[in-house]
Order: structure tokens, then sequence, then C-alpha cells
């Protein structure tokens, strides 16, 4: 039996198959909220943070060997920088060496150290660092070693430092002028002539020539005339 309609019966609504497409006018369906940051705020479109690029894969192949160590690019900056500035010794010739004033230079070794320089690519400047440290760390320890012999020298001689120290050194003298002027230049030069063990055997040495012989001198020889060991022990007046 057909329903009649009437203006209070209106006719139920058709309700499509499940077969027919959308329409074409349809709403698009509501977008996902955005995903929470860690603060838990929603993320704003537009702030992920892109991976940073491989600032590496910039340079020319040959170069990344070389800044293989650089964290970044400031880092690179400054291997480059160091880079520029080096400029190693060709020739020994090159190595230009400044000693303190009074120092004496073994010729043979300062020439073996400038070989050194140039066959281990390191520049004059270099050379001259490692050199001046050189002689402050050997000049540091030797004094060291002095300060310590002459403390304990202080307290073994007690009142007596003075006297046992001018006898030592009076014994240099007679030696040295019967060495011809060697023994001094030999001390001086290991800068042995402080050395506080030295000075015990000195004069220890002095105790045993008689005060005469250091006093005037004697002990020198003449240096025309050479002489044995067992002139050479008499003539120094042993006891």
């Amino acid at each position: 039996m057909n329903d009649i309609i009437t203006p209070g019966n209106p006719a139920p609504e058709a309700t499509p198959p499940a077969s027919d497409p959308a329409p074409q006018n349809a709403a698009p369906a509501p977008a996902a909220p955005p995903a929470a940051q860690p603060d838990g705020n929603p993320a704003q479109p537009g702030n992920a943070e892109a991976p940073a690029a491989d600032w590496k894969a910039t340079l020319p192949e040959s170069w990344r060997d070389m800044l293989k160590d650089a964290a970044d690019e400031e880092s690179a900056r400054k291997i480059l920088e160091r880079g520029l500035n080096y400029n190693p010794a060709a020739s020994p010739d090159d190595v230009a060496l400044t000693y303190p004033d009074g120092l004496q230079v073994d010729e043979a070794v300062s020439g073996d150290f400038k070989r050194f320089c140039v066959d281990n690519g390191i520049t004059a400047s270099q050379a001259q660092a490692l050199l001046d440290w050189q002689i402050g760390a050997s000049k540091q320890i030797a004094d060291t070693v002095i300060a310590n012999g002459q403390s304990d020298l202080r307290g073994k001689w007690g009142h007596n430092y003075d006297a046992n120290t001018a006898q030592a050194l009076k014994t240099v003298v007679a030696l040295d002028r019967h060495m011809g002027g060697r023994l001094a230049e030999t001390l001086a030069f290991t800068n042995m002539n402080n050395n506080p063990v030295l000075v015990e055997a000195f004069h220890h040495i002095g105790q045993l020539i008689s005060e005469d012989q250091l006093s005037s001198g004697q002990a020198a020889t003449s240096p025309d005339k050479a002489e044995s060991a067992e002139e050479t022990y008499k003539s120094l007046g042993f006891k």
C-alpha cells in the first residue's frame, strides 16, 4: 500500500546505497591534532628541525682526510689557518738559532739539531722555541742540583763552609795552571764548576796538597817540557 504524502506526513528521507560515491562537494575529514612537544604544548607547524647538513661533504675530497679530526666548521677553520702559517725549514741554513749570552755552543751539536729540524718538518720559530725550552729546563735542573748540594755541604761543613770552599777553589786554580788552563775551561763548559760534589772533591784534594803549592801555584809545569805521571804527582805536593 502506497503511503499518502500529505502536509503532515512528509516523505521519508531516502538513504543512498552504500555503493554510491560520496558527494563531490563533501567537506574533507578533520585533520588529526598536532603531536605534542616534550613540554606538553602542541607542536607548531614549520618549526621541526631539519637534520644538520654534513659540512665535510662540501669539501674537496682531498681535504676531507686532512680535516678528519675537526669536530665542526670552526675547528676546521683553525686547522686551515695553522696550515697557512706552516713553513718548515728547507735546509739547516734556514734555522737561525739565538743562544743566551755567555753560553758556550758546541757547533757540531747545533748543526745536528738544525738537520733534525729539517728532517722532521720543524719551522725556524719552532726550532728556537724548542732550544729555549731545552736550555731553560737544563738550567732549572742544574740550579736545583746546585742548591740542594750547597745545602748539604753547609750542613756537613757548618761554620767551615766558606774556608773549605776557598780551599777547593785554590785547588782548582793550582790544577788548572798545571793543566795549561784546560781544567777551568772544561768545568765552565760543562757547568760543573759549581757542582757541590766536585767542590767537596777538590776540597779533599786540597787537603792532600801542601799549602805552599796551592798558594804559589808551583804545581804548574813548564809548557815546553812533558812530564811523567809520577812527576805530575810529585809536583802537586801530595802528602
